[in-house]
């Protein structure tokens, strides 16, 4: 089978959408009964460059662009991916990694972990932008919705990244549930071949793990909250790593018992994981769910989330970790006491550490879409 793999690649390919979209492109090409054509779908250079300029607005005293909801933008790689397709002969179906264009007399799907219904509602909800996308209004989002529901009415179907998500698109946005599949996402920071089991970890200091670029929107800013009260009124020593942010995020020195190791790279992430006792990021939003839990679980880490989204898809209270229900550090606090105290549950996602890796695998989700993908051109036969 011949699949082209349509993408708006950054500068460094690995980069684009966390790395997830260079990581499933890999694992389609290593299956055994496909063929695999990037179709690079970005705009490089002076052109980019241009619709940037085009589109400045200033926002909070800063200079921002909303290119990549231009009409011109988004027209310009729809072209870009229907002259990549033009170049290869008998493509079965196409892949996008976002709604980049309509694709007449080839099945194309979409491979999304958001909708613009979920920013519409979102916002409609609680009267504010989800956090990232601040510069757009409603105006903004309505007028951005038409093109992809042009592209969602032509597609031959959608991968979805979570089961929350593919419940918006269909009750939300009214795609047939038939042209929805549930594929979750692969881990790209792997254990090694062995690592620390909880009973080799350093038991005089329990580390808690925060990764996360958007500090604040990956509820950052709590985490370092709640390790301050653990440090004041719990009796076992702790300490709080703190990975993404290029710079230090918060005002003030950084606090005692925090390690601040900034933009990590794959490496020091994987160093952290297999010391580490508790990961905790009770994000604000995750559009399909955040890539680091099941990472997190794969290195046999019991987790601390929020309870929306694809969140608590993953993570099972009681039995792998914990969810936030509010923003009340007293609260966060006690959840990270609860991991930290439970050694039975430590000890169970520990076993269950190999099962996480096996079905969050890259090769499991390429494997599946192309499953998909056939089933679907049979019925279409």
């Amino acid at each position: 089978m011949n699949i082209g793999f349509g993408c708006i690649w950054l500068k460094d390919k690995k980069r684009t959408r966390s790395h997830t979209a260079y990581s499933l492109f890999k694992s389609l090409q290593e299956l055994d009964d496909a063929n695999v054509y990037d179709l690079d779908a970005s705009l490089k250079g002076s052109e980019l460059f241009f619709h940037k300029l085009s589109n400045i607005i200033a926002y909070q005293g800063k200079l921002k662009s909303k290119y990549n909801f231009s009409k011109r933008y988004l027209k310009s790689l729809e072209e870009n991916l229907l002259h990549k397709i033009q170049k290869i002969k008998d493509i079965d179906a196409i892949i996008e990694t976002a709604d980049i264009g309509v694709i007449k007399e080839i099945p194309f799907y979409l491979f999304q972990d958001l909708s613009i219904d979920v920013l519409i509602k979102h916002f409609q909800e609680y009267n504010h932008p989800v956090p990232g996308w601040e510069i757009f209004n409603l105006d903004d989002l309505y007028k951005r919705k038409e093109r992809q529901m042009r592209v969602y009415a032509q597609c031959a179907g959608v991968f979805a990244e979570s089961k929350w998500l593919a419940h918006s698109l269909v009750e939300d946005t009214g795609i047939s549930p038939e042209k929805v599949h549930v594929v979750d996402l692969g881990i790209n920071v792997k254990p090694e071949l062995t690592y620390h089991s909880f009973d080799e970890k350093n038991k005089q200091v329990k580390t808690i793990f925060f990764i996360g670029r958007d500090f604040f929107r990956k509820g950052g800013h709590l985490v370092v909250e709640a390790f301050k009260l653990l440090r004041k009124n719990y009796s076992k020593k702790c300490k709080l790593i703190i990975a993404g942010p290029k710079s230090w995020p918060l005002t003030g020195r950084i606090p005692e018992g925090v390690h601040y190791i900034g933009d990590a790279s794959w490496e020091n992430i994987r160093k952290y994981f297999q010391t580490s006792d508790v990961f905790c990021m009770p994000s604000y939003f995750e559009g399909g769910y955040a890539i680091v839990f099941p990472e997190a679980l794969s290195f046999g880490i019991p987790c601390i989330g929020r309870n929306i989204q694809g969140m608590s898809e993953i993570i099972k209270p009681g039995t792998n970790g914990y969810l936030l229900n509010s923003d009340s550090i007293d609260e966060l606090a006690e959840l990270i006491i609860k991991v930290i105290e439970d050694d039975k549950m430590k000890s169970g996602v520990e076993r269950m550490s190999k099962s996480y890796q096996d079905y969050y695998s890259w090769d499991r989700v390429a494997s599946d879409m192309v499953k998909i993908i056939k089933k679907d051109k049979c019925k279409m036969s």
